[in-house]
């Protein structure tokens, strides 16, 4: 198949519209792919996908199509004109680019993309539109409350950082001040949170009955990084986690992997669209964690990108940098991929939905997500368990070798290795050997 043959099969997407003649609904799309992500118009094709071609004089309908964008689009967008001949039909294709000054507005009307429809966008979205093409987001704006306090990040950086305070040189340095103002990202991380759409709930149900909670906990007007602590305590507060020990090794069992659910929580406080009301909800169920933020990805990220983890766009820059700074999250972005990786060993894998106005990470109990981890061995222990594995079993006056330790000291390390559940005695007495518990 050519080119135009695969775009007939795969018929049009969101990405891809066709139209029989160039028209103002053509103008609409490339208005849409102009905002928000690549494109393209594929004149002279039907709506049911049948190749009709554009006409015959091609030269004047590209002049004509420039002419039309130059005059009605504004900014001007950045787009190519590509002629395609298919079975003696000429095509002609409008390949749109995403562009950087945002809104490209058609007669004072700004458009978006769903599924195969092209339609107007919703003043919120506009306010994004605006901002994105100014290269700023929420975070960047001044905050309308100045009096801030900052007890509880102070208190994490001199953990993490080991700075003496948080200076306003500081403040600056970390971007929460600009032009002597403080900005909405450290209002966000400040005790005195004043966001109201910066809410974080948890929730704890009985089952998948949503009208038995067990437990609730709610933070607001507080730290985003005390709100990112207490998801960790209520975690360790509802999800079992136990311990196997085999040979050597133990194996950690967590009903949800920690490191996933860390990354779900990080990425849900880090990246969430602070300009859509509603809470961070994060529930648990008898079998799953779920992850719910307000707002949906940001503009240039598709939603195949955002799964699979190659490509990250943070919407909070600057509160990327403080949860990196602080050993939260990775500075590559790599939360997806690593939530995945948690769950190789996992029958049940985590879920990722992608709506317009949230994103829901989905994290099922599994039965066993971790790798087994080495037990806190000593030395001595180590040595003995290596010996072990080579000669299948070693006597007290060996090990007294292995490890250059007396009597009463190898006796007793024997001993706590046995307590462990690492050995197992073989025989009682003079003869008395040791082997790996199996």
């Amino acid at each position: 198949m050519n080119l135009i043959d695969t775009i007939i099969y795969n018929g049009e997407s969101k990405y891809i519209e066709f139209k029989t003649e160039f028209n103002s609904s053509a103008l609409k799309t490339i208005s849409a792919f102009s905002n928000y992500h690549d494109g393209s118009i594929f004149i002279g094709i039907t709506d049911n996908g049948y190749a009709v071609g554009a006409g015959f004089d091609i030269d004047k309908l590209k002049q004509n199509i420039e002419n039309s964008i130059n005059d009605s689009i504004i900014p001007r967008p950045f787009y190519e004109l590509i002629k395609h001949t298919h079975k003696n039909h000429c095509i002609l294709e409008i390949k749109v680019y995403h562009g950087d000054f945002t809104p490209y507005t058609y007669r004072k009307r700004t458009y978006y993309r769903m599924d195969t429809s092209t339609l107007e966008v919703e003043q919120y979205d506009l306010q994004m539109l605006i901002l994105n093409g100014r290269n700023m987001s929420f975070e960047n704006l001044l905050c309308n409350n100045q009096v801030l306090e900052f007890t509880y990040l102070e208190l994490q950086m001199r953990k993490i950082l080991k700075i003496s305070g948080l200076t306003n040189d500081l403040l600056k340095t970390f971007a929460l001040i600009d032009n002597d103002k403080f900005n909405n990202a450290a209002a966000l991380l400040a005790d005195n949170n004043p966001i109201e759409s910066s809410n974080l709930s948890l929730l704890r149900y009985t089952g998948d009955d949503v009208k038995q909670i067990k437990d609730r906990l709610t933070k607001g007007n507080c730290s985003i990084v005390e709100q990112f602590d207490e998801c960790m305590l209520f975690y360790k507060k509802h999800i079992n986690i136990s311990e196997i020990i085999e040979s050597e090794y133990r194996t950690t069992i967590e009903e949800v992997p920690f490191i996933a659910y860390r990354e779900a929580v990080a990425n849900a406080i880090v990246h969430r669209d602070y300009m859509k009301a509603g809470d961070i909800k994060i529930e648990f169920f008898d079998d799953r964690i779920e992850v719910i933020s307000p707002g949906s990805l940001p503009i240039g990220l598709s939603e195949e990108e955002f799964i699979t983890g190659r490509l990250s766009v943070p919407r909070n820059k600057i509160i990327s940098d403080i949860f990196f700074r602080l050993k939260i999250i990775e500075k590559m972005a790599t939360g997806i991929r690593r939530i995945k990786e948690y769950y190789s060993a996992s029958k049940e894998k985590p879920s990722f939905l992608v709506h317009k106005n949230s994103i829901t990470v989905i994290l099922p109990k599994a039965e066993k997500t971790n790798e087994p981890v080495k037990t806190n061995l000593t030395v001595s222990e180590m040595a003995i368990t290596d010996y072990i594995k080579k000669h299948g079993e070693i006597d007290r006056q060996r090990a007294e070798l292995l490890i250059n330790r007396g009597k009463t000291q190898t006796t007793l390390t024997l001993k706590k290795m046995i307590d462990k559940g690492l050995l197992i005695v073989l025989n009682k007495g003079r003869n008395t050997k040791y082997s790996l518990r199996q």
